[in-house]
């Protein structure tokens, strides 16, 4: 099974890709030093060829996402490229969406840093105006410590 399998960043093309930041694409694998053969061999699927850009999200590099194998045409066309890169790049929004998701659920859930925060939240919410004013002015206070302007 290959799909969402995990390889360390520092190996085979995936790995080069990520460090490098950018896209590459490499016909023939095995002529390519930079293909992590013994990795692919574990896989039970060893391909001829990769395309390859990185999940790039602001100054992170969050994974690659790979094609592998893609139909031989005389010349790669840049717009194949280009289309693998916002491709790639909606993957990273993707994965960031669902990783806020994942901490709001969390905080939601009492679990985590953030449950406190939804908690206060709640509690606010059930608040009379007064009350409630007094509370976003402490916060904003708070917020003002922490060295964030409101």
């Amino acid at each position: 099974e290959l799909l969402g399998r995990r390889i360390p960043k520092d190996t085979g093309i995936a790995g080069w890709v990520l460090g490098a930041r950018d896209p590459i694409v490499v016909d023939d694998v095995a002529h390519d030093p930079r293909f992590a053969a013994d990795f692919a061999r574990g896989t039970g699927y060893v391909p001829q060829g990769i395309m390859a850009a990185p999940l790039l999200l602001e100054d992170r590099a969050l994974g690659v996402l790979s094609i592998l194998d893609r139909p031989k045409r005389a010349s790669l066309s840049l717009v194949e490229l280009d289309l693998l890169g916002l491709f790639a790049h909606q993957s990273a929004v993707a994965l960031e969406l669902f990783e806020a998701g994942r901490r709001a659920q969390a905080a939601l859930d009492g679990d985590g840093e953030l449950s406190v925060l939804a908690r206060l939240a709640a509690t606010l919410d059930g608040q009379g105006a007064e009350q409630r004013v007094a509370a976003l002015a402490l916060l904003a206070a708070l917020e003002g410590v922490l060295g964030r302007s409101v």
